[in-house]
């Protein structure tokens, strides 16, 4: 129970509860006021008017007028009276001036004794205004029925509030609670994936509020890490499954070697298994290469890039040794051809396909390399008149180690197309083969946003 209300959700309802409380005061008494002061500017304006339309009138008059407004004064609210020029009453239902200014304006007198009663004291409002004859004309009303109705407004907010405040505690203790179960469940299914359910996820519901959006975005964190960790495992069981061979062959060559009792031998041997061991040891790094493109933040070294210059840089360097293979190479641009990425991933991306291209192409065959923007993306095109791929494998030769039937013959660890494909995805591109006839056109293409 302690753990509720220290809990947020209950913070959060009380606050509620205090600025609703807060507000319904500041309503309640901003209506207390003004109903007073709305009433009283209007009584002022009343009897200044009387008074000033009054003024003229002859004294018979005055008299007739103030009898017939006393006589139907139920209420008994008003006041009238006319004074001498010595403020002695001539007649009306008051017998002394009050104390303020004769000019015809309205003034507030807080204590005044009521007409036919001795004791009885309520706030009037006066005006007093000299007449041509010289007398006083007196006008009064009474304040009373304005505080009457303040009072019935200050008794509605006091009894008025306890409901209310004790509504809107339910209201918030209800919507707290329901707050404080869904997080009770949230953090019970986190300690059941802490404890190794990585299969579980938090719950979300229908809901569009911040709990289940952070819910979601939990949930799409889980799963981001799941695949991590089953790419991770696969890398693992790939370095082993890789190493198992070679580190039998290395060992069944060591033994042999150690068996004979030729030096020669025992010369050959540890160079097969160095050579075995150098194999391995290129295939981890394909690996690690691999599992780093995989794993690399996505905008951690982005910058804008010229895909032109980089496919020119790599036209150089592959050049001399296409030469040697008597192939024909040749380099086609539009420049610059910008995109933001990392420049070092897409070098080694294009490098894999120009250097997959020259590996099955024969001698005196052609590579052609190009970069261009079609429909406003951006597209790496590397082609060959190599062996190409069989329609059987071509949905095979990105994954990992897949080497084709006519591949096998051409040393490589089946990794260079798995690496390229990455970097590709790393940067929104898509990686495709298409049949040239003969050969092989790979193509990496931007994807629309």
């Amino acid at each position: 129970m302690l753990e509720f209300f220290r809990s947020s959700a209950v913070r959060v309802a009380l606050a509620f509860v205090f600025v609703t409380t807060l507000a319904t005061t500041v309503v309640f008494g901003l209506v207390y006021l003004r109903i007073g002061e709305a009433n009283e500017a209007r009584n002022r304006l009343i009897l200044e008017t009387e008074a000033a339309k009054s003024a003229n009138r002859s004294v018979e008059e005055l008299r007739n007028a103030f009898e017939v407004r006393l006589t139907n004064d139920l209420r008994r609210i008003d006041y009238a009276a006319l004074f001498d020029s010595n403020r002695k009453p001539m007649f009306g239902n008051i017998d002394a001036l009050p104390a303020i200014p004769v000019d015809g304006k309205a003034h507030f007198v807080p204590a005044t004794r009521a007409p036919g009663s001795d004791n009885r004291l309520e706030p009037v409002i006066f005006v007093a205004l000299q007449r041509p004859d010289g007398n006083i004309m007196l006008l009064g009303r009474s304040l009373l029925e304005t505080l009457a109705f303040r009072r019935i407004v200050q008794s509605a907010l006091v009894s008025g509030l306890a409901p209310m405040l004790l509504l809107a505690l339910a209201i918030g203790a209800y919507f707290a609670r329901r707050s404080s179960r869904r997080l009770t469940t949230i953090h019970d299914a986190i300690a059941r994936i802490m404890k190794g359910d990585t299969d579980l996820r938090l719950p979300v519901g229908s809901g569009r509020d911040p709990i289940a959006q952070i819910s979601r975005d939990v949930n799409l964190m889980l799963d981001e890490i799941g695949r991590l960790l089953v790419q991770l495992k696969g890398v693992g069981d790939n370095i082993a499954h890789d190493l198992r061979s070679p580190l039998a062959v290395v060992h069944a060559q060591l033994e042999r070697g150690l068996e004979s009792s030729s030096d020669e031998q025992l010369r050959m041997a540890a160079k097969q298994a160095l050579a075995h061991i150098d194999k391995a040891m290129l295939t981890v790094a394909a690996l690690l290469r691999l599992a780093d493109v995989e794993y690399h933040p996505k905008s951690r070294n982005f910058q804008s890039i010229d895909l032109s210059a980089i496919c020119a840089d790599l036209f150089e360097f592959y050049e001399p040794l296409a030469e040697s293979k008597s192939i024909k190479m040749t380099l086609q641009t539009q420049s610059p051809v910008q995109i933001q990425g990392d420049g070092d991933l897409m070098r080694e991306a294009v490098s894999n396909l120009i250097g997959n291209a020259i590996k099955f192409t024969p001698d005196n065959g052609c590579v052609s390399i190009s970069v261009t923007r079609e429909d406003g993306l951006p597209v790496v095109r590397v082609r060959d008149n190599g062996i190409g791929v069989e329609p059987a494998e071509r949905d095979q030769i990105f994954k990992r180690f897949y080497r084709t039937s006519s591949g096998h013959r051409v040393p490589g660890s089946g990794l260079g197309l798995s690496i390229a494909a990455a970097i590709a995805n790393l940067h929104e591109f898509d990686l495709r083969f298409n049949d040239n006839n003969p050969g092989a056109v790979f193509e990496m293409v931007g994807r629309r946003r």
